[in-house]
């Protein structure tokens, strides 16, 4: 494809963003404390033919808030699922984040351009609006930013070292996270080794649980030899007390869970 061409597949949205999208339900609680985040959706695991969640387990797949909100929603169908989409079921919001996808592998150069631009207007944006800006860029997926090219700098936490970004993660060996970039590994089906390991590290472990009674009984009793803070007032993990297990209930997908990626 030529310059003309990618731009023309993927065209400015209406805040002027070609590839971030600024908010959701859940980040936007976030406004309370005085930040204003803007997310990067790809198509998770290999719905696009590209892996970008190396350590996807078979329930996170199903639980992946891919599905969520208007991702999920498709006239004529209704609700979409995991399993939908993985059999070719899907809306404009999936086909546009398959698309991205794509794009990150194919044409990686103009790709960051687009995404160092969409963070710059972000910026500018939140700022104006007197909030400060963060930024996930792994929405729905769990790739290693921190060793992505990013212009002339060697990833985009350099090109914009004074604005914080954050992000889940189930690759429990990733080094060299630059200081504005904070990690919170996820707990799945299989990985609880893992999970604990990363406590040790010092990192923060994410816990999906049942329904928000069973969170309030692990903020009481705690979970994995460690203290539990809640993780639904706000998707602000940056802000998390350290060396804690912070606890999410199950939503969407994720309340059909018997995997075991859902903590019962």
């Amino acid at each position: 494809m030529t310059t003309r061409e990618l731009k023309a597949a993927f065209p400015k949205g209406s805040r002027g963003f070609r590839l971030l999208t600024p908010g959701n339900p859940k980040t936007e609680k976030g406004r309370g404390a005085g930040y204003w985040t803007f997310i990067l959706h790809l198509a998770p695991a290999s719905l696009s033919g590209f892996n970008v969640c190396a350590m996807a387990t078979e329930g996170c797949k199903a639980a992946c808030l891919n599905t969520a909100g208007r991702g999920g929603i498709m006239a004529g169908h209704g609700i979409l699922t995991a399993a939908d989409v993985a059999s070719g079921i899907v809306n404009t919001i999936q086909k546009a984040r398959i698309r991205k996808t794509k794009a990150f592998f194919a044409h990686r150069a103009e790709f960051m351009v687009w995404l160092a631009n969409d963070i710059a207007r972000a910026i500018r944006m939140a700022r104006k609006a007197g909030f400060k800006p963060a930024f996930r860029l792994n929405g729905t997926s769990d790739i290693r930013w921190e060793t992505i090219p990013c212009g002339s700098f060697p990833n985009v936490f350099k090109a914009f070292p004074d604005v914080q970004f954050y992000d889940y993660t189930k690759i429990a060996n990733r080094r060299g996270i630059p200081a504005n970039y904070a990690l919170t590994f996820s707990l799945a089906d299989g990985n609880e080794t893992h999970a604990r390991a990363a406590l040790a590290n010092g990192l923060n472990v994410a816990a999906v649980f049942s329904d928000k009674a069973r969170v309030s009984r692990a903020i009481s009793e705690g979970f994995l030899g460690h203290p539990v803070a809640n993780g639904d007032d706000t998707d602000l993990r940056f802000l998390d007390p350290a060396n804690h297990v912070i606890a999410l209930y199950a939503k969407g997908n994720a309340k059909r869970d018997t995997s075991g990626f859902v903590v019962r």
